[in-house]
């Protein structure tokens, strides 16, 4: 069984032990006229982030959390970049004595060993990163004067495109977000996507259901509209079903339209594009970027 997906099956329980005690702030660092980045322990050292800040223009900068590759394009437009890292191996020591069962169902990070609970493993760290790990983020860049507070986006793609999605929803200081290869109707992806039942029926043990009905960005979609989000997918990625894509979108679509904003929700749907990024893609969302981060009064 993989390390990351072992580790995955021990989440839950970290999260209960963890969960109550918000680590406080650290100060920002002391950082030289010279300095491109910084690197700051979160979290008792479990969560690693690094800052890069580009040199001009002066004054608090708009921000990108996890971007899909495209800093030094941000840098260049005066983007403060943050990325974060969680060490997973500090958990190692809190591994129960018996292996966990062999999963008999679904691959990678969504393998389970029963049908009842496919993807577990892959939600509980996409809760994990979008309800503690982003706030803690950004409990700590908010601190920094290079910091412009209200042009802070997310960036991800595939498993971290799902942490976007699921980060805006859940704060409200995320003002713009680029979910990459990523969905909603998590029940409709669960069913579908070649990694986990791949078509075949779905049956959920009904506690797992109800919770992840209770992430899922498509029943809830009011939780997003404060902030601008683009989608982007493709028809032919069988990891993430384009139905599934398509009633997310439909679903934020009406939303946004409601909240009169709609402007402020884009899917862009690649024809014959599977799960792969491209040129295209980055164009896309670097012109997400310039249009509600680094411009947004244009």
């Amino acid at each position: 069984m993989p390390p990351v997906a072992r580790l995955a099956l021990l989440l839950a329980g970290w999260l209960v032990a963890c969960a109550p005690h918000r680590q406080p702030v650290p100060p920002p660092p002391a950082r030289a006229a010279a300095d491109v980045a910084q690197e700051t322990k979160l979290d008792n050292g479990f969560l690693t982030v690094r800052v890069e800040v580009p040199p001009a223009p002066a004054g608090p900068k708009p921000v990108v959390v996890s971007p899909l590759g495209e800093r030094d394009a941000l840098r260049s437009a005066g983007a403060v970049v943050i990325t974060y890292e969680a060490n997973w191996q500090l958990l190692e020591p809190f591994k129960a004595g018996q292996p966990p069962p062999k999963n008999t169902v679904g691959v990678w990070l969504l393998a389970s060993p029963t049908p009842k609970t496919i993807g577990k493993g892959f939600f509980n760290l996409i809760d994990y990163y979008a309800n503690t790990a982003i706030p803690k983020v950004l409990d700590y860049v908010t601190t920094l004067p290079e910091v412009d507070p209200t042009r802070i986006g997310i960036a991800g793609s595939s498993t971290y495109g799902f942490i976007a999605l699921q980060a805006v929803a859940a704060d409200r200081r995320l003002a713009a977000a680029a979910a990459v290869l990523a969905c909603g109707d998590y029940r409709t992806f669960l069913h579908y996507s070649n990694l986990a039942m791949n078509g075949q029926p779905l049956d959920l043990d009904e506690g797992y259901a109800r919770w992840i009905d209770a992430q899922d960005p498509a029943l809830h979609p009011e939780r997003l509209v404060h902030a601008a989000v683009l989608m982007i997918n493709g028809t032919a990625d069988q990891a993430i079903p384009i139905r599934c894509v398509r009633n997310t979108g439909r679903v934020l679509r009406r939303a946004y339209a409601r909240a009169g904003v709609p402007e402020r929700f884009r899917l862009r749907i690649l024809n014959g594009v599977a799960h792969v990024q491209n040129e295209e893609t980055r164009h896309e969302v670097l012109a997400w970027w310039d249009r509600w981060l680094l411009r947004p009064s244009k």
